[in-house]
């Protein structure tokens, strides 16, 4: 456990700086502390490392940025799919609606053409 200047007990936080890529330090708990960096847990890392991290870092940060984008654009177009089914929805509704007034106004036209005959008929009957 290390204490730090405040006395309170440090924290173990990450840098992620271009000279100590991933390197853990210890800090101050305290928000915007004057304390700040207290030592370092881990040990220098080769320069190697120093090089190739924040390319790699780079990389996924690159790769994450599409990753939310296509995760914006397939939340879009789940949108877009519901408001298209919805309206499918509704259309089809309207479309069962016309097909049951296509079929009244085919028994009136029936009727109608029933009545029809049967009063020429019973005209020329006479």
């Amino acid at each position: 456990m290390v204490v730090c200047f405040c006395g309170k007990l440090a924290l173990v936080k990450t840098s992620w700086t271009p000279l100590n890529p991933g390197r853990r330090f210890y800090a101050c708990p305290t928000k915007d502390s004057v304390c700040g960096f207290i030592g370092w847990v881990d040990p220098p890392i080769c320069a190697r490392s120093k090089t190739i991290i924040p390319g790699l870092l780079r990389n996924i940060n690159t790769l994450e940025e599409r990753c939310n984008g296509l995760v914006r654009s397939i939340n879009m177009l789940q949108e877009q799919c519901n408001g298209l089914l919805s309206r499918n929805n509704m259309l089809e509704a309207r479309c069962d609606a016309l097909k049951d007034e296509g079929f009244k106004l085919k028994m009136y036209l029936c009727a109608s053409w029933f009545m029809f005959v049967i009063v020429i008929f019973s005209t020329w009957s006479m």
